[in-house]
């Protein structure tokens, strides 16, 4: 609920609404902002910085045509929040979920694959449900309606491509190659941290 909390109050905000709201359509910099709405870059600032805080949005550097590099914002985080408000009743739940219908259909799949490797006894066991979890994960890494831009479509495919590599160490390891297998997953775990 702390999560919830906290978006509810950075949304009590009517700029940082409108910073969302500009940021939903394409990442923007922040003298586009500023120009949208009327207000000074280092207001901007500020409530960006709120907005970064919170794991709302994020920012990124790009080559401009006109020069030096800019640095752009975008929504890097999903929010459903609900708000019940009855007779009798006031309920806040929040949801973060992709909701790509591509990672929707092979989910479950996904977790219940996921079980059986973490449960199998041998590593022959281990490796036959790994073989599925890849062709899982690869038949969502081929998407054809990927989207770059889209939240949905950059988190599904991090997923896939986490799901991929997991399953290939074990792979790898159930054919007798544990020190490459264990150095594939030393780097997968190097690229996680923040």
């Amino acid at each position: 609920m702390e999560r919830t909390e906290q978006l509810l109050k950075i949304l009590g905000n009517s700029t940082r609404r409108e910073i969302l709201q500009i940021l939903s359509e394409k990442p923007h910099y922040i003298s586009e902002m500023a120009k949208r709405l009327d207000i000074t870059q280092p207001a901007i600032l500020k409530h960006l910085a709120i907005l970064e805080s919170a794991g709302v949005v994020e920012r990124f550097t790009e080559q401009s045509p006109l020069g030096a590099p800019r640095k752009y914002y975008k929504i890097c985080d999903s929010a459903n929040i609900e708000v019940a408000i009855r007779p009798k009743d006031f309920k806040v739940t929040d949801h973060l979920a992709i909701d790509c219908p591509a990672y929707l259909r092979l989910e479950e799949e996904m977790k219940r694959l996921t079980d059986e490797i973490n449960n199998a006894t041998g590593i022959a066991e281990k490796a036959v449900k790994a073989e599925e979890l890849k062709a899982k994960a690869e038949a969502l890494l081929s998407c054809l309606e990927y989207d770059g831009e889209s939240w949905n479509c950059g988190n599904c495919r991090k997923i896939a491509s986490l799901k991929k590599t997991v399953a290939e160490v074990i792979i790898q390891v159930s054919k007798g190659e544990i020190a490459s297998g264990l150095s594939r997953l030393s780097s997968l775990i190097n690229q996680l941290k923040p």
